[in-house]
């Protein structure tokens, strides 16, 4: 994934870029709670450019965002699953490690070294599109051997998060074999099978498919399958909007038109269920940029 860089001396005409990186605490999943998050939009200001602004996005391949939510609800046998480490699957040509550098130490009190990602990095602009085109270009491979597996996987999967159902519990469990066989092809792992049918669970079971593991039985602390953004409760299946991170943040009771508008995007709602209550929080943006309110002054007293 990782391999020391090369130095180069501030005579080389090479081109270069360190990445910064930060750790993030997930919570709100039960494994890998702890994730290195890479900078690539980072840049001094005024004076350069960051990574990102260099680096062009690519077309996006990924299935309608309202429509993927809705097929994948009027499926009686609805099922989930990932690929694990879905873009450090895909390595990166040779001239464009060393835009992937980073500075790292296994000991705080010892020297830091320089290395470069082998691998599409998580975080830059043309990961998602990266992702895609390799997934698509190797699905074509078995358009005349499973045509119907082709079909739903060009219509089912968006970034690393496979989302779809079946008629019934035989389809099901021949489409999760398929779908299995065809990413382990590409050296990949769908894991964390989630389902609304009890049956297809003990099925997987069976046939040793890795469905999702808890930290805990308890239900009720137990963190919500995401499908798009929304939470899912396969067991009595319902899709439903989680407000703990939303009310975590508004805890912070800021007043100000920033603090609405941070608000706002932080709700990701691809299917409308909050939209009656989006829309008064935009329309209050609205009143403020109509009166003027600067970013952070105090909210006027009638609004």
């Amino acid at each position: 994934m990782c391999e020391e860089a090369e130095i180069i001396g501030p005579s080389s005409s090479d081109k270069i870029f360190c990445l910064f990186d930060n750790g993030m605490i997930r919570s709100n999943k039960t494994a890998s709670r702890i994730r290195i998050a890479f900078d690539g939009s980072a840049h001094e200001d005024g004076q350069s450019s960051s990574l990102n602004q260099s680096l062009y996005t690519g077309p996006n391949l990924h299935p309608n965002i309202l429509e993927l939510p809705l097929c994948f609800r009027k499926s009686p046998v609805a099922f989930t699953a990932d690929v694990k480490s879905a873009f450090l699957q895909i390595e990166l040509d040779l001239r464009d490690r060393d835009f992937t550098r980073f500075f790292w130490s296994d000991n705080l009190n010892n020297e830091s070294y320089v290395l470069n990602f082998t691998r599409v990095l998580f975080g830059l602009r043309p990961s998602p599109y990266l992702l895609a085109a390799t997934l698509k270009h190797h699905f074509k491979k078995y358009k005349e051997q499973y045509p119907h597996i082709f079909e739903l996987l060009n219509s089912s999967i968006y970034v690393d998060d496979l989302i779809c159902g079946q008629n019934n519990v035989p389809n099901a469990l021949r489409t999760t074999l398929e779908c299995l066989q065809i990413f382990s092809d590409a050296g990949m792992l769908l894991r964390k099978w989630r389902t609304n049918s009890k049956q297809l669970n003990l099925l997987w079971q069976q046939e040793g498919v890795e469905t999702e593991s808890s930290e805990t039985s308890a239900i009720d602390l137990r963190p919500p399958t995401k499908v798009l953004g929304l939470a899912w409760d396969p067991e009595n299946d319902l899709i439903y909007f989680d407000p703990k991170d939303l009310l975590k943040f508004l805890s912070r009771r800021g007043e100000s038109k920033r603090f609405i508008l941070s608000v706002v995007g932080r709700i990701f709602d691809p299917i409308g269920i909050l939209g009656p209550f989006v829309i008064k929080l935009k329309c209050l943006l609205q009143d403020l940029w109509t009166l003027g309110v600067e970013w952070d002054s105090e909210l006027p007293p009638k609004l």
